[in-house]
């Protein structure tokens, strides 16, 4: 029995190791090459392939600027936490710093959008619209149920003490 087992139990285990070697080698998990999210307008939109080249060099552009923005206020925020020991640090500026990049986030969001919009024929225009009022209201539309103590409900059901 055990014989006809040792077998059986080696060649089940090097087949396993042949496909992890294929799977840390290959990376078939990351050989995406276009992310759904990053399709789903030039699908919605049925961009031609000349507005997709367009719409690809816009994301490319708005990527990197977003990319770099983030880095900036990660930095910001690293300066501003790790200045709680420090008396010389001006906590006011850093926070003041760190909202006029969030400000440049949104008006990059913004000059991305209209910056597709733009390279739309005027029926995509208005289904683009459509899609980003949608996305601005939420998948659902409606705002989720609240309760009128305006806090979360707690645990048991019970309502908490007075």
């Amino acid at each position: 029995m055990k014989s006809k087992l040792l077998p059986a139990l080696l060649i089940i285990l090097i087949v396993l190791n042949g496909v992890l070697i294929f799977m840390l080698i290959k990376k078939p998990h990351q050989n995406r090459e276009h992310f759904p999210q990053r399709t789903f307008l030039t699908e919605q939109l049925q961009f031609s392939e000349k507005q997709k080249e367009v719409f690809e060099n816009l994301d490319e552009t708005h990527r990197e600027t977003m990319m770099d923005l983030d880095k900036k206020i990660r930095k910001q925020k690293d300066i501003l936490f790790n200045s709680f020991g420090s008396d010389d640090v001006n906590t006011d500026s850093l926070i003041k710093k760190n909202g006029e990049l969030q400000v440049q986030k949104e008006l990059e969001v913004f000059r991305f959008f209209k910056s597709v919009r733009k390279i739309c024929s005027p029926e995509q225009q208005e289904k683009f619209d459509k899609i980003i009022n949608k996305a601005l209201k939420g998948a659902g539309g409606e705002k989720p149920p609240r309760n009128n103590d305006r806090r979360p409900p707690r645990e048991g059901g019970m309502p908490p003490p007075r």
